[in-house]
């Protein structure tokens, strides 16, 4: 089985919240497991922060026996950042490390979502330093039985896609690979070529979305309230899907769409457009 083969589904945390980035969730998470039920989906992210709200608050008893009861997995625990400062220079990254491999543990969450921002004015170390630490993070998160994505975000250009696969290429950990997120590997310039290096089973997961050709002048909004459903934009999906078959990529597509339009719509209808979307993309890659 390969990626255009798969008949599976799941959603990346923030497009299930009914809310933008930091804003409180409108919708509880059985109200989240419910509609990806109803549509015929298997899996969602979540973020540390809710997840720690939600054991605070009830168990992790009552977090498996609400999966189970829809049969819905959590993927992914998302997003620690701080790794790419190295132990040796911040105590609070080995804390925040810490605390993301626990709840993953916990919760039987099976890979953390990771990524490093460079701002602009701020140096980012050499490829090979960064490749160093992100390594000896893998290593720990796979003695605890984790595993960890790696994504680059196309709103903050110094920490690109090429930066990102080099350091899975060079850190070489069979618990790690780059997430492959559509919007932020077409806005960047380095995006669709930087994988060219990897193999297949380097490429931890595929986040779909779309967008027009040209980058609106709010590109920030655009990131967080903007993105189109897959098919309905400029990118090469069906290009990008054919490379990452021929590479033998198998992952349960994801989507991540984030829309103010998308978010406007009752839950399950968000959810429904979105899944006929990423299919029809997928059969078009099919040919």
């Amino acid at each position: 089985m390969t990626l255009l083969t798969r008949t599976d589904l799941g959603f990346a945390y923030l497009q299930l919240t009914g809310s933008a980035w930091q804003e409180p969730v409108r919708y509880t998470l059985e109200e989240r497991l419910a509609a990806l039920a109803e549509n015929n989906c298997v899996s969602m992210g979540m973020s540390i922060e809710e997840l720690e709200t939600f054991l605070a608050e009830y168990s992790a008893d009552k977090l498996r026996g609400l999966l189970s009861e829809y049969a819905i997995r959590l993927h992914e625990l998302e997003v620690h950042f701080g790794w790419n400062a190295g132990l040796e220079e911040s105590a609070a990254a080995l804390e925040t490390e810490t605390r993301f491999f626990d709840l993953a543990e916990i919760a039987g969450i099976p890979s953390v979502k990771t990524c490093a921002v460079y701002p602009p004015g701020v140096e980012m170390p050499p490829t090979e330093v960064l490749a160093e630490r992100f390594g000896a993070m893998c290593d720990r998160a796979a003695a605890r039985g984790v595993n960890v994505s790696l994504e680059a975000m196309a709103v903050m250009p110094g920490f690109t896609y090429q930066v990102a696969s080099d350091i899975i290429a060079a850190a070489d950990r069979p618990n790690a690979g780059l997430l492959v997120d559509m919007w932020h590997l077409f806005r960047d310039p380095t995006g669709t070529g930087s994988i060219d290096q990897l193999t297949g089973a380097q490429i931890a997961g595929v986040e779909f979305g779309d967008a027009p050709r040209t980058p609106s002048p709010d590109v920030m909004n655009e990131v967080l309230s903007g993105r189109m459903l897959p098919g309905e934009g400029d990118f090469d999906i069906t290009g990008l899907l054919r490379k990452l078959d021929a590479k033998g990529v198998d992952v349960t597509p994801a989507a991540e769409v984030l829309s103010a339009d998308l978010r406007a719509l009752p839950l399950s209808e968000n959810i429904a457009r979105t899944a006929a979307a990423v299919r029809a993309s997928l059969e078009k890659a099919r040919g």
